[in-house]
């Protein structure tokens, strides 16, 4: 079988380091295409490190790919319609649910695919969840074969899913929830779509870049450390989620190579 095709739409605010991380995860038998939104730089220069490695999203090539991924993206706040280039995301979702191969929608991805798709409705937290939480299965799955109950994973987000539309969505179930009772994992049960909340790709360091990036921002007031993410010995970081980071995208790839061997 021809190697794993997987088309990523990269939607952070740190492009490299994003990259870097789902070519970790994805692993080098992988082959990955990473995009860049075409209309939200249409008028802006890009630096040549990011054009040197990702190209601006191009429709035409999603059918030739074996799975996608859109990222998180720092515009949680905005209602979906002022994101200036919500539109391609939303004819971009329409594709691949047309195309149904699998898709896998991280933090804000998951959050604008599940409004396209279900319309899910959006709600801003009372303060932003950041941290390392403790995570409960509610159903389970094959995305989380070999990852025990109460699994370790990142959390870095100021919004949240309606959970009360999601129950009674027929086509919907939740996998696993938070020890704060936020959303981790939402599967959809007829479709290849996948929608995380937990920021599952982030390396040791990635919760500690994003704290220093809030401080060095005029626009966030009082950043707060991540919770149960740093040791009481020394304060410096813990990889407590890296076996489980290993296993669940593990798991993934093994959902789309099963789907490409149904298509071949």
């Amino acid at each position: 079988m021809e190697p794993i095709k997987i088309g990523i739409l990269n939607l952070m605010q740190n492009k490299l380091d994003t990259m870097r991380n789902f070519q970790i995860v994805l692993g080098d038998e992988v082959e990955i295409k990473f995009y860049y939104s075409a209309t939200r730089y249409v008028d802006r220069q890009l630096d040549s490190s990011i054009t040197d490695n990702m190209e601006p999203l191009n429709l035409d090539e999603i059918k030739d790919l074996d799975g996608f991924i859109i990222t998180g993206s720092p515009v949680e706040k905005l209602d979906f319609p002022q994101v200036s280039y919500f539109d391609e995301i939303n004819d971009l979702i329409d594709l691949l649910d047309q195309l149904n191969i699998p898709q896998l929608y991280v933090c804000w991805g998951a959050m604008a695919a599940l409004n396209r798709l279900y319309d899910i409705d959006k709600k801003i937290l009372p303060h932003k969840t950041f941290g390392v939480f403790q995570n409960q299965i509610l159903t389970d799955t094959p995305l989380l074969n070999n990852i025990g109950d109460n699994f370790p994973a990142p959390h870095a987000r100021n919004a949240e899913m309606d959970h009360q539309q999601l129950m009674e969505n027929p086509d919907l179930v939740i996998d696993a929830v938070s020890e704060n009772g936020l959303l981790t994992l939402v599967e959809s049960i007829k479709k290849h779509q996948t929608f995380i909340f937990s920021h599952l790709e982030y390396q040791k360091d990635g919760l500690d870049d994003e704290l220093k990036r809030e401080q060095g921002s005029p626009k966030i007031k009082h950043p707060m450390p991540a919770t149960g993410y740093y040791s009481p010995l020394d304060q410096k970081p813990v990889f407590s989620w890296k076996q489980t980071q290993q296993n669940f995208y593990n798991n993934w790839l093994q959902t789309v190579a099963e789907h490409k061997l149904t298509t071949c």
